[in-house]
């Protein structure tokens, strides 16, 4: 591996609670480290550690006390070195985060013993792109998986997630009524089959200290989105519209307004 010109090198180890292994050991990990940087002539500053924490999160004390030493220029580190990537990050979007904004920008490589990855290479710089097609391809597939699990709730009958409309609230994971909204959603539609534009809706609405959902004054297109909503019906459509292969649900979201009253504002818009 390339010796960069600041011999100055730090150390991180990590084990989660269920990883106590002899071969994932923070001592064995401490002693590879040390051995690796004894055979290029590197001097290990300092070995920051992390033990029975996850490496899906970076809310580390032992990594985010690294982050701050590496970047005190007066420490001249030369870079981080594991024994492998994922003792340092678990997914790799954020070990490319790590490679990309708090590393390379300042000169400093990143080591990985056992997968013998040293950014400061042109080999290494070849198995960084390739992380990063990986972490592409895996935020794919996590975002697939997602939503895909979201669509077969969705077909249960289920709320499957987004956005929560004025008039309602999630409560244990199920949509409820919020009682006083509804009630403000009654009245918007009975006031306007009755002949009240959405601009006077508006205004009768703010003169009476009535708050959108945000907590702001309302607007004509606040009121507007009211009436546009099917959903207080108790019918919805989840994941796009009818006519591109939404799925229309029935019931998720308790019914507020009858379907006449509905078909009243429709024949008027």
């Amino acid at each position: 591996m390339k010796e960069t010109k600041v011999k100055k090198w730090v150390g991180y180890v990590r084990i989660s609670s269920d990883s106590q292994m002899e071969n994932t050991s923070i001592s064995e990990q401490v002693r590879q480290i040390e051995a690796f940087c004894v055979s290029q002539g590197w001097q290990l500053a300092a070995i920051f550690k992390d033990e029975g924490v996850s490496g899906s999160t970076i809310e580390r004390d032992g990594y985010q006390e690294m982050l701050h030493y590496i970047q005190q220029p007066e420490h001249e580190v030369g870079g981080i070195v594991v024994t492998k990537s994922d003792r340092i990050h678990r997914q790799l979007n954020h070990l490319l985060d790590l490679i990309e904004e708090e590393l390379e920008p300042h000169g400093m490589a990143f080591i990985s013993v056992t997968e013998r990855m040293d950014t400061s290479t042109p080999q290494g710089k070849i198995f960084l792109q390739m992380l990063g097609g990986f972490a592409e391809f895996e935020r794919a597939t996590i975002n697939e998986r997602t939503r895909n699990g979201r669509i077969a709730t969705a077909r249960k009958n289920q709320y499957a997630g987004g956005g929560i409309p004025y008039g309602y609230r999630l409560w244990n994971g199920n949509i409820e009524l919020d009682n006083q909204q509804a009630s403000t959603v009654k009245y918007i539609f009975q006031e306007y089959v009755e002949g009240t534009n959405p601009y006077r809706i508006a205004k009768l609405l703010n003169k009476a200290g009535i708050q959108t959902k945000t907590g702001k004054a309302w607007t004509v297109v606040q009121v507007q989105n009211i009436l546009n909503n099917e959903t207080y019906t108790g019918f919805n459509m989840y994941n796009g519209q009818k006519e591109k292969n939404g799925i229309r649900q029935k019931d998720v979201f308790p019914r507020i307004i009858s379907r006449q009253l509905w078909n009243k504002a429709r024949q008027i818009s």
